[in-house]
């Protein structure tokens, strides 16, 4: 059917996108690294990592359900959870980068300028900063660490729930640092659990997903469990008539 057999291709696509625009980010990032230049980042950088970052999120979505239509039945609790996590993830990373696009670059035009401190997505303190590391520091993590337990298997399912589980350990102590108001703690955390620990693990899952799709243990074109066979019924050719 059509439906299932968009499933592992969908995820393939959105993990290659995901994966290419984290490093773009951290490409971007290296650049201002070399050059010196301050971070808050400022134009054109600032616009080119809030754009990026709205759409890393966005094609995180697709990308995790199509993990979850994949797994095996037996763990799909995990997967769902893990999915939970991930669209509360893109709702508070959008919201913030949505209002850094519109409210805190236009405000000041405006003459508008009163309270906007607490709007700046990367300042601290500030309301969106603080949703930014509530979506990286606690959904993202608990949504890594959740989906660990799907990937039980050796060899390359081992290596996802490693960089999984890494990248969520890592990604929760993003949070503590905000929590004991050390941003340091987080600008050494970041690279790794909100960058190449993900970039990594979506290029492993793309190879999974490719070897579910081809796995002729679970059916033509699909990447998830086939389906029962209800009782009663034959799959083998209908009886000659007489």
């Amino acid at each position: 059917m059509k439906t299932r057999t968009s499933v592992a291709p969908v995820g393939m696509w959105a993990g290659g996108g995901f994966a290419a625009l984290v490093l773009a980010y951290l490409a971007a990032l290296t650049v201002m690294m070399v050059r010196g230049l301050p971070f808050p980042p400022q134009e054109p950088f600032l616009t080119t990592f809030h754009v990026i970052m709205m759409v890393v999120v966005l094609v995180m979505v697709p990308l995790w359900c199509a993990i979850h239509l994949a797994a095996p039945a037996d763990r799909q609790v995990f997967t769902f959870i893990s999915l939970t996590f991930i669209v509360m993830l893109a709702v508070v990373v959008c919201a913030n980068r949505f209002v850094a696009l519109t409210l805190v670059r236009q405000s000041p035009g405006l003459g508008q300028t009163a309270g906007l401190e607490w709007f700046q997505p990367y300042g601290w303190p500030s309301l969106m900063f603080a949703f930014e590391i509530l979506g990286w520091g606690v959904f993202f993590s608990l949504a890594c660490l959740f989906l660990t337990p799907a990937f039980r298997g050796h060899g390359l399912e081992r290596g996802i729930a490693v960089t999984l589980a890494v990248t969520g350990v890592l990604s929760l102590g993003g949070a503590l640092g905000l929590l004991v108001n050390s941003t340091a703690i987080m600008g050494a955390i970041a690279p790794l659990a909100w960058g190449l620990g993900p970039a990594i693990a979506a290029v492993l899952v793309m190879i999974w997903l490719r070897g579910r799709s081809h796995d002729p243990g679970t059916g033509s074109g699909w990447c998830g469990p086939t389906p029962a066979i209800p009782a009663g019924s034959s799959t083998g050719p209908p009886p000659a008539s007489h």
